[in-house]
């Protein structure tokens, strides 16, 4: 999962850009900035306003880590789907292997 308050301060880091900078221009205190640091997620209007003062679209992060676990999802998906078809040949040929033992006692003992 992102944690959308480090991305912000590593962008205003990568940037140049003063905390009190970004306080002002979202009307903000530089308290509330650093408790934005802090969080893991965050309001998306709040998101929104800090994307356009330091010129970054954070909500492509979230695109990406949801396509990245839809991924891992389908591959999980496709590891089950596998499994259970071995497991259904198996069981076909063990119920084949006793319905031959079965049959061959049988005519054994007619």
């Amino acid at each position: 999962m992102v944690h959308i308050g480090k991305e912000i301060e590593k962008v205003i880091k990568q940037k140049g850009i003063s905390v009190s900078f970004l306080a002002k221009k979202i009307n903000k205190s530089r308290t509330v900035i650093y408790n934005i640091f802090e969080r893991e997620s965050i309001d998306s209007n709040l998101l929104y306003k800090i994307s356009i003062v330091l010129e970054t679209n954070f909500f492509e992060l979230y695109s990406f880590s949801d396509s990245t676990n839809l991924e891992n999802i389908r591959s999980s998906e496709k590891n089950i789907e596998t499994k259970y078809r071995i497991l259904l040949e198996q069981h076909k040929q063990l119920l084949e292997t006793k319905l031959e033992d079965y049959f061959n006692k049988k005519n054994l003992n007619s």
